[in-house]
């Protein structure tokens, strides 16, 4: 079974280092677990980050391959997502963050979860 709290836990150790949320959603934008200074910051976060994967996953669904990785520089910061299994993975920085340190974490974080949630993915 899949514990909630655990998956909080693991994207914690992510946000560090300048990253100020983690955030794990599910395909329709409901938030399933994260880490970030306030739950308000959190749901702020996961809408944003949900309604940009879904415009852009619609957009390049006719490219080869679609959309797996989107990275954003915005005035306050800077914003990685990706596919976690059929989840949705977001991660939320400073703007004196690295592109190439938001990457890794968010390959990292992949790697480490996709297994575990593929096999609830179905349910």
């Amino acid at each position: 079974m899949l514990k909630p709290k655990l998956i909080s836990q693991v994207l914690q150790q992510a946000t560090t280092g300048g990253v100020k949320a983690t955030i794990l959603l599910n395909p329709e934008g409901s938030l399933l677990a994260f880490a970030a200074q306030s739950d308000r910051d959190a749901r702020i976060y996961g809408a944003i980050a949900s309604n940009i994967w879904t415009i852009y996953s619609k957009h390049c669904k006719a490219d080869v391959g679609g959309l797996s990785f989107l990275m954003l520089e915005c005035e306050e910061g800077k914003v990685a997502i990706t596919v976690v299994s059929t989840m949705i993975l977001c991660l939320v920085a400073r703007d004196d963050v690295e592109l190439g340190i938001l990457k890794a974490k968010s390959e990292a974080l992949t790697r480490h979860l996709e297994e575990p949630l593929s096999k609830v993915a179905g349910y």
